[in-house]
Formats: structure tokens, C-alpha cells, sequence
């Protein structure tokens, strides 16, 4: 009896210490999964970027010259319109200026890996910020902050980033 009780206590300890390295392997390779999907999201942030400043700064630096100044009164005011579905994303909006992106539609934008993808809702707020780098609280200046906020797909269950990558870049008009 006392044998049987033993080799009882001594599976129950073998059972609860293979649990335990099961779970922190488990935690292991989730935080793996985690900081890939996070560089993932990094990528798709800084190619959104990119679309962005690929464009003009402004609707009122559309076709001048570049050795040829615009005023900053000149500049679209703030707030910014809201709601465009951006051509550079698959919309059928133009979106071509910086801040014709603020507020824009949710755009869903695709990590593509030789083995298959991820798709990425990318959200992007702009705003004018002064030397600094703070808010103008909607007063023109010659510098927009664009800030890209990148979640993986919600509607795939559960995501697999906590909260979402927040990503920014100041543009500048000479």
C-alpha cells in the first residue's frame, strides 16, 4: 500500500513538472510569435509610410516647382476631411496629398512570407506640429506629423498583438 501511495505522488509530481515545462514553453513561443507579428507590423507600417510620402505635402504644393516656395497660409486648414478610401490601398479615392490620408478608411494591407500572409488593418491620423514636434492645435505650419497605427486582422479570432503598433513620421515642406 504504502508502494502504491508513493509511485501515486511520484507520477503526480513527473505529470505536474512536464505541465510546467509544457506551459512555459508554451509562453515561450507565444512571446516569439508575438515580437514577429510586431516586426511584421513594423514593415506594414513603414511601406504605408512610404505611400504617404511619396506624395505631395499639401493640396496647394500640387505642381509647383520645386525651386518655388508656398506659403503656409496657403496650406488646407484643420481639421482635415475624414473617411477616404485611398487608391494607394485598393479605395477608389486619389489621396494625393499627405493629408488626404487622416482618418481614411481602414485600409487592410497584407504581410506576404513565402509560406502565406498576414493581413494588417492599418489606420493613419495627421496633424501639423511645429518645431517641437507638438500639436499646433490645427494651426498651418510647414511640418505634418502622419501616425500609423497598424493591428493585426481582428476579424481572424483573436489578435495575436495585444494593442496596436503606433508608428510615426514628421514630413516637411521646405
Amino acid at each position: 500500500m504504502k508502494q502504491t501511495l508513493l509511485a501515486l505522488v511520484a507520477l503526480l509530481i513527473a505529470t505536474f513538472l512536464s505541465f510546467n515545462q509544457k506551459q512555459a514553453r508554451m509562453q515561450s513561443q507565444g512571446q516569439v510569435v508575438r515580437a514577429e507579428m510586431q516586426q511584421m507590423a513594423l514593415g506594414v507600417a513603414a511601406q504605408t509610410l512610404q505611400v504617404i510620402r511619396a506624395r505631395d505635402f499639401d493640396d496647394a504644393t500640387e505642381g509647383v516647382p520645386r525651386d518655388s516656395i508656398v506659403p503656409t497660409s496657403a496650406f488646407t486648414e484643420a481639421p482635415f476631411s475624414t473617411g477616404n478610401d485611398c487608391q494607394a490601398f485598393g479605395g477608389s479615392d486619389a489621396c494625393d496629398d499627405v493629408d488626404d490620408f487622416h482618418e481614411m478608411q481602414t485600409a487592410s494591407i497584407p504581410f506576404t512570407f513565402p509560406t502565406g500572409k498576414f493581413d494588417f488593418d492599418v489606420d493613419v491620423r495627421v496633424r501639423y506640429v511645429d518645431p517641437d514636434l507638438q500639436s499646433t492645435g490645427g494651426s498651418r505650419s510647414s511640418r505634418k506629423q502622419v501616425i500609423v497605427e497598424v493591428q493585426d486582422d481582428p476579424s481572424s479570432g483573436s489578435p495575436r498583438l495585444p494593442e496596436p503598433i503606433e508608428y510615426s513620421e514628421v514630413i516637411s515642406y521646405p
